[in-house]
């Protein structure tokens, strides 16, 4: 088998994982389990792992950057909610509504501050067209997460 051919079928065979893991992702309920949640986490990697077209010794320096940034990000987003819905505007003041706005504004400059600090990170191991690929990447997978979702409250309505 020519090399080419080895790509694609690896290619081909990642896809297939993919798109399993990704189903697999669509069934879970509307609080995934820690077993789920691995699932749709690696349905993540695969498809980063499959755009990005990482050398191993890109991986090793990768990931760990990688997953220090998801997190730190996904810490930043819970934070966003909690604010909206905890904090709701019934019976607040103006002010406090206001103040709630801002808090919401400083943690999305944190995210923006958080993406440049992790950029040029990122670029110390990678390729600028492999960030651009990351960046891709994510939005495919939240595209199809949110597809797998919408197809998944279409089945079940009014639960």
């Amino acid at each position: 088998m020519n090399p080419l051919q080895n790509k694609t079928n690896v290619k081909r065979i990642s896809l297939m994982l993919l798109f399993t893991l990704i189903t697999a992702a669509a069934a879970w309920a509307q609080r995934p389990s820690g077993e789920e949640m691995q699932r749709i986490q690696d349905a993540k990697i695969a498809i980063i792992t499959n755009r990005l077209n990482l050398t191993p010794e890109q991986a090793t320096g990768f990931w760990p950057v990688y997953n220090e940034y998801s997190q730190k990000r996904r810490e930043i987003h819970r934070a966003q909610r909690k604010i909206i819905n905890d904090k709701k505007a019934e019976g607040k003041t103006d002010e406090q509504v206001l103040n709630n706005l801002k808090e919401v504004q400083e943690l999305k400059q944190k995210e923006l501050d958080l993406e440049k600090e992790y950029q040029t990170r990122f670029l110390k191991v990678v390729s600028a067209s492999q960030v651009i690929e990351l960046y891709k990447a994510e939005r495919t997978f939240n595209d199809m997460l949110i597809q797998r979702l919408k197809q998944r409250k279409e089945q079940k309505p009014n639960e």
